[in-house]
């Protein structure tokens, strides 16, 4: 073997290292999270006539993830909605009964409860979706046309809504991801370097019904503040925040404030007081209900134009039976009002 050549395998190897290094750690991250991903089934009775291994013969199918010790699993709203009998699959092919203890609509994200847990299923780790950007590489298993534990690697794309231009902010906020989603990916969790949890596979973009490059996934802080930090209960407000000019135009007293767009009958937010809004109204885009209460404060936390207090103003109100009274300061019909309830 001539110098040149031994040169040129030892150049080669050199630059194919890396790429073998990151197939071995995605390989072993693999293989650490599939005991936490499960399939979904809306089906009454587990399906008999797959035609090959792995694939689900039913039609009733999405994906989820075990999120803890005691069975409670994330999933995609859309997958479970309007279903009563669940059946999830675990990795090691039992299948275990579930119901549904909530869900949120606008934020596509649902929480489950499974009757037992099979022995060998692992809670996968919950990550801060916040910390999450642009560029940073991601991966998802899920169950694609039936085809269960089906890996794809991407990266985060974008966020959305990363801003508002229109002085309007939504608590609910999606990661855009170039991985492959297909149909069965829905409720499919989204996992960062660290094999921690960051979102769960909402939609694509598609004329066909075919992936082409552009799917959504419902952030992991977006389902806790609406399932996770209210333990367990339905949301009972939905809202938004306004800031900016649109805060201007409102004449609201601060830079920021939480519009309240919808009150749930018998709620606490109802108790409360508070008022939804009446008047519907298109803003870039985006239709809103306008005329209800603005927030300015809760408990002495005065909303702002954060994201995070925002979420924190939703977990107050639908978490305030375990902690004694609430009091928040409303504009209502140019007027600071105060509320209360026990």
């Amino acid at each position: 073997m001539n110098k040149s050549f031994k040169i040129g395998v030892a150049l080669i190897a050199f630059l194919c290292a890396p790429h073998l290094i990151r197939a071995q750690q995605m390989r072993d991250s693999f293989r650490r999270v599939k005991p936490s991903v499960v399939v979904i089934h809306t089906s009454d009775r587990k399906p008999s006539d797959s035609s090959s291994p792995g694939e689900i013969a039913d039609s009733g199918v999405g994906s989820g993830v075990l999120i803890s010790a005691d069975g409670k699993v994330l999933t995609a709203a859309h997958v479970i909605e309007g279903e009563t009998k669940l059946l999830i699959e675990f990795a090691n092919d039992e299948w275990v009964p579930a119901t549904v203890i909530s869900l949120s609509a606008a934020a596509d994200v649902a929480l489950l409860q499974c009757d037992r847990v099979p022995k060998g299923a692992v809670a996968a780790k919950l990550g801060d979706s916040d910390k999450v950007d642009t560029g940073d590489d991601i991966f998802i298993v899920g169950a694609p046309y039936g085809l269960s534990y089906t890996l794809t690697v991407g990266r985060v794309s974008a966020r959305r809504p990363d801003h508002s231009r229109s002085g309007l902010m939504s608590s609910v906020e999606f990661l855009q991801t170039d991985a492959t989603v297909n149909p069965g990916n829905s409720g499919s969790p989204v996992f960062n370097k660290s094999e921690e949890l960051i979102g769960i596979v909402s939609s694509i973009i598609s004329e066909t019904g075919e992936f082409s490059g552009v799917g959504f996934a419902a952030t992991v802080n977006s389902a806790r503040a609406r399932l996770l930090d209210v333990n367990g209960k339905q949301q009972n407000i939905e809202g938004l925040l306004v800031l900016g000019t649109l805060a201007r135009a409102l004449n609201i007293p601060q830079p920021a404030g939480f519009l309240v767009t919808t009150v749930a009958k018998g709620s606490l937010a109802e108790r409360l007081g508070l008022k939804g809004g009446e008047l519907a109204a298109v803003i870039d885009n985006q239709e809103v209900l306008l005329g209800g209460d603005i927030i300015l404060d809760m408990d002495g936390t005065i909303v702002d134009g954060n994201r995070e207090t925002y979420r924190n103003v939703l977990a107050r109100i639908a978490n305030s039976d375990s902690h004694g009274p609430i009091r928040c300061k409303v504009l209502r019909n140019g007027r600071v009002i105060e509320l209360s309830a026990k």
